[in-house]
């Protein structure tokens, strides 16, 4: 196998330029928030079982990765062998783990996800405009339609996360790392702005179009997380507290996905920006620390929705 050494330079060059234009404030906090998670992981990888549930998130990380990155036909175009370009990618970003596993003596599991890199290099990407997509639950209102869209689009690979929730019970705060990942795969339903067409068909003004749209939308998440986080203390309720903070931080995360969209709004446009207060706020739902990060995130982009969302419902207010 040929490592395309030109394409991992280029990876960190890009990795270079994207760390010098984060703010110093933010970097510093970054950088707190990963060594935080790195001593976590160190201690959950201690065991087997921990170390296996940890690789196979990571692979099924790689796997959502993989299915749905943009340059896939492109790289497959325009590389003599475009596997070896994307196992090189799935290698950077799963090195971090992969060390960690053998630091702490799981070598079985380490060489099983670089093994795992080079399977999922090799799977083919279906092509998604033919595609019928995941069938969508009658229970999801046409009002929800960022959520219906997102589970046409990534619907198998929200459940996957979701039903990893579940067979993380088995384990301790196994189910929380993998609700969190689904609970992040989520916010990708709520970065494509509508035409102004629909946002006005309601006749609502700004305040009352916000507390519907997150009336409903918090209403479904919270149908989705409650069952996991309620069998959780049912098996362990010691952990109550832990697994009531988990749930209020998820449920003000996806509020921040909402408010976000609105406060960023651009007619029939995608969002891109606040990736990085975004970020920051999720990492609040594992770092109890960091929630007021996310309280601070709500009042801002609440009031920014409003004034976004005024001028184009005018005619209401």
């Amino acid at each position: 196998m040929h490592i395309p050494a030109a394409f991992i330079r280029f990876r960190f060059r890009q990795a270079g330029k994207f760390v010098k234009e984060i703010p110093l404030p933010y970097l510093v906090l970054l950088l707190g928030i990963l060594a935080a998670a790195g001593m976590a992981g160190y201690s959950f990888v201690e065991s087997r079982t921990g170390g296996a549930a940890v690789g196979g998130g990571m692979l099924l990380l790689l796997l959502s990765i993989h299915l749905k990155r943009k340059d896939f036909h492109f790289i497959r175009l325009a590389e003599a062998s475009p596997w070896t370009v994307f196992c090189a990618d799935y290698w950077l970003l799963s090195c971090p783990v992969m060390a960690l596993e053998a630091v702490r003596g799981q070598w079985a599991v380490a060489l099983a996800l670089l093994l795992g890199c080079v399977g999922v290099s090799l799977i083919r990407q279906p092509y998604w405009r033919r595609a019928k997509g995941f069938p969508v639950p009658r229970l999801i209102p046409a009002e929800a339609f960022e959520v219906r869209t997102g589970l046409r689009r990534d619907g198998w690979v929200l459940l996957a996360f979701y039903a990893g929730a579940f067979v993380g019970l088995l384990l301790p705060y196994a189910s929380f790392a993998m609700l969190w990942v689904y609970t992040a795969a989520l916010s990708g339903c709520f970065r494509d702005g509508e035409p102004v067409a629909v946002l006005c068909s309601r006749e609502l003004p700004a305040g009352r179009f916000i507390g519907r749209k997150l009336g409903v939308n918090l209403r479904l998440f919270a149908l989705s997380v409650v069952p996991v986080c309620l069998l959780y203390v049912a098996i362990r309720p010691g952990d109550w507290w832990l697994a009531l903070f988990f749930f209020v931080m998820a449920i003000l995360n996806v509020a921040l996905f909402i408010l976000m969209k609105y406060a960023l709004y651009r007619p029939g446009g995608k969002i891109t920006s606040g990736q990085i207060s975004l970020f920051l706020s999720m990492a609040g739902m594992l770092l109890p620390f960091l929630a007021p990060v996310t309280l601070f995130l709500l009042v801002r982009y609440a009031v920014m929705a409003r004034q976004q969302l005024t001028p184009h419902l005018y005619v209401y207010n």
